[in-house]
């Protein structure tokens, strides 16, 4: 998931390194976003499991 992150951001730079039109950056923006939230709600509600008691 984090490759994919990292692809989007590839594409958003390259999209406006381009000067390509502003819809496609927003569209690009907003699916990378998208990627964030999704990658950020799976770790935050995943446990670790790494079997520490105190």
């Amino acid at each position: 998931m984090d490759t994919l992150i990292f692809g989007g951001m590839l594409a958003t730079w390259l999209v406006l390194h381009q000067q390509r039109g502003r819809t496609l950056l927003l569209i690009c923006w907003w699916i990378l976003l998208a990627a964030v939230i999704l990658l950020l709600s799976h770790h935050i509600t995943s446990s670790l499991g790494l079997g520490l008691s105190y």
